[in-house]
Parts: C-alpha cells; structure tokens; sequence
C-alpha cells in the first residue's frame, strides 16, 4: 500500500491531472449524497466496515494522533445504479460514548451527509487532495477508475475532529 507524504491543498486540485468534469464533483461543497441523488436517482450505502482500528498513517498524521493509536472508522461504498460511484472512510478519534459524534455509529446503511448537512454550528476545514493511493477495500471496486482520485476534509463538532475521506471511483458524471 503507498503512503503519500503530502495531500495538495485545496487550490491545487488541477495539479492532479483528471477529467475536467470530475474536478466539478470534487469541489462539491455541498451533499455529495444529495447530488448522486440528483444524478444517478436512488443511493445505496454499502457498509464495509465500522470498528475501532488504527487508521492509515496519512489518516493518522491528519488528524494528529501518535502512531499506532486506533480511531473509530466507517467504511462504505456508495452505489449508484448499481455501480460504485464513491468509497468513503470516517474516522473519528476519541472514540467513546459521549463523543459528539456518537450517532454516526448508528447510521448503518444510511449516508453520512444526510446527517453531517443537518446540523447546526459544524466546522468544516478546506479539502485536500490526492491521486492514486492504495485503499483497503479497493478489490471491492473491479469497475474503478484508474488511478481512483480522492478529497478530505475535517468536519469538527464541539471541538471534535471527524475526518471524512471520499475517493470517486467512476469519472462519468453522465448517467
């Protein structure tokens, strides 16, 4: 699995050399979920994973945790017309019952951002970006686009970090 140093800033996506329309969909600022919707119809989640784990280093350095320290983390698919249009990963450090954060261990196969875009007062950082990382999951997309392009951000709710990294495995913003 590669392991980046450095994700580009948020001005820099055009450095990353993708198909013009999909810069369109890695800017998105609003719902991801909400514009699928718009898009393909009907969105399906695929749970992957939720488990306290230590996250990837990259994830880990982000966030400011010390190696080897676990997280909490959601892994899902987000399908579309029957394709895996969107790999996501939440991680939440702190992990206990009282983190403000709780309730997204109770999604289940709803997506984050029916949540996220609903409450009051949330932080959110600028995105970054980065091209062509190795991620767990990926035999999961035989159809994904090569190499799979993906954004971060920090939402941060009552002084607490959730760190969501969405990778978009189809370039086609067609239906």
């Amino acid at each position: 699995m590669s392991h980046p140093t450095d994700w580009l800033a948020e001005p820099d996506l055009p450095r990353l050399d993708l198909p013009a329309p999909l810069h369109d969909w890695m800017r998105e600022r609003g719902s991801l979920t909400q514009r699928l919707r718009a898009h393909w119809g009907d969105v399906a989640v695929l749970p992957l994973q939720e488990d306290t784990v230590v996250p990837l280093a990259h994830e880990a350095r982000r966030l400011g945790l010390p190696d080897a320290t676990p997280a909490w983390l959601r892994s899902i698919v987000l399908v579309c017309r029957g394709r895996p249009r969107v790999y996501a990963r939440t991680v939440i450090p702190d992990w206990d019952p009282h983190n403000p954060w709780a309730e997204v261990q109770r999604l289940g196969r709803q997506p984050l951002g029916e949540l996220l875009f609903r409450l009051p007062g949330l932080q959110r950082s600028p995105f970054e970006w980065q091209c062509g990382l190795d991620w767990p999951h990926a035999s999961q997309w035989p159809d994904a686009m090569d190499p799979t392009a993906a954004r971060r951000c920090v939402f941060v709710r009552e002084q607490a970090p959730l760190l969501l990294t969405e990778v978009f495995l189809d370039p086609h913003t067609s239906p």
